[in-house]
């Protein structure tokens, strides 16, 4: 939790939403995800925050970076949608 509030806090953080099969979307979700990520250049370091959205409440999944590993993100991440994880891959890329 403390990771989400950190993120909220610091300015540059952008936004994805993406529906309950992973699939993009403009507005934030009544059901499906949220990816907030930001770039931190003195450390060239990507930092990747996904959340469940359920009935409009944000559950934090688990927060990545660039410097993890690829393999260890997708299984961390493989009782969620694909497209969700490919997204969370494409974005710490």
């Amino acid at each position: 939790m403390r990771v989400y509030i950190m993120a909220l806090e610091l300015e540059n953080v952008n936004r994805k939403f993406l529906d309950k099969l992973g699939f993009k979307v403009q507005d934030k979700p009544i059901d499906g995800y949220e990816i907030a990520y930001r770039y931190i250049p003195i450390n060239s370091v990507k930092e990747v925050i996904l959340f469940k959205i359920e009935n409009g409440k944000e559950i934090e999944i688990g927060s990545f970076s660039n410097k993890d590993n690829a393999l260890d993100v997708a299984k961390a991440l493989e009782k969620y949608p694909a497209r969700v994880v490919e997204e969370i891959l494409q974005t710490l890329k």
